[in-house]
């Protein structure tokens, strides 16, 4: 068991490395399409969320309210995505990506696709589920702990 433990720890602290040379080739990606990190983060939010609202895209993509918002403006200001008037709610808004938006998002992830599919080809779908279902279940577990008093 003790042997299992060190092996989940290892991969946990193996995340902080992981992520940082996911942001860093996501930045590459993105600012070669004109976009931050942050703003292809909202991109991909409204393309899987078409019409979300900045609170929905918050609790979606997991960010603070103040980051989306400004973010939001960013690419409204980039002509990458529009508000609307939200039905629900007659202060608020809901979010849609412009055709150039999609344009950005669509090139971003095709990229991004392309690679992965390069470094996928040395794993089985199975394999590659259960590291999905792995890596989802820490990312509750932390979030769970994160929460607590």
């Amino acid at each position: 068991m003790t042997h299992s433990l060190d092996h989940l720890y290892d991969a946990v602290q193996a995340t902080r490395p992981l992520l940082r040379n996911i942001t860093a080739a996501v930045e590459r990606g993105s600012i070669r399409k004109g976009v931050t990190v942050g703003q292809r983060a909202i991109l991909e939010g409204l393309s899987l969320f078409p019409g979300a609202s900045a609170p929905d895209l918050c609790a979606k993509l997991q960010l603070k309210r103040q980051y989306v918002a400004r973010i939001l403006q960013e690419v409204r200001q980039a002509e990458l995505v529009e508000a609307r008037a939200n039905p629900k709610r007659a202060r608020s808004y809901c979010y849609w990506l412009t055709p150039g938006g999609k344009d950005v998002i669509t090139a971003i992830r095709a990229e991004e696709m392309a690679k992965l599919s390069r470094f996928s080809d040395d794993f089985s779908p199975e394999e590659l589920a259960t590291y999905h279902r792995v890596q989802l279940a820490l990312t509750q577990f932390f979030a769970d702990i994160a929460k607590e008093a």
